[in-house]
């Protein structure tokens, strides 16, 4: 059973630390919410410099905005260090326990990807349209349909 998707406010939160990729994940993501039946208005839209910050930001907007679901979106890429294992570990983590407190739907779209290429077919910037935005957002949905 399909949810009325018309009525939801959904907080759509990017990561901006990979711009670019970020801005077509939230492309892909916008698309499923608006084929959904959600208005553009019903779509509260907020960035944050990285993915480190969006469990914070998750939470803080919730509380403020009181969204029906949250679509998180970020991308973070294997460097020469093991600082991507903490940030994408933690920020995979940070969004659960938000999720879990807040008793609100968090579609996960985090990507975690080995090199920049990955990333970027991922996120719908090579042919094939693969985007993992529209995913978590179509998730979400789920989510929300599963509630109901």
């Amino acid at each position: 059973m399909a949810v009325d998707a018309s009525g939801l406010k959904i907080l759509l939160l990017a990561a901006d630390y990979y711009e670019d990729l970020a801005t077509q994940l939230e492309q892909g993501a916008r698309e499923a919410l608006l084929a959904a039946g959600i208005s553009e208005q019903r779509i509260v839209m907020r960035r944050v410099p990285g993915c480190w910050e969006l469990p914070l930001a998750a939470q803080r907007l919730i509380r403020r905005h009181s969204p029906d679901a949250v679509v998180a979106l970020g991308i973070v890429i294997r460097g020469e260090t093991d600082h991507y294992e903490h940030i994408a570990r933690e920020a995979c983590a940070g969004l659960m326990r938000v999720a879990l407190e807040e008793d609100t739907a968090v579609g996960l779209g985090v990507l975690t990807c080995d090199n920049f290429e990955q990333a970027a077919e991922r996120c719908g910037a090579s042919p094939g349209e693969n985007n993992k935005g529209r995913e978590a957002a179509q998730a979400v949905l789920r989510m929300l349909s599963a509630d109901s």
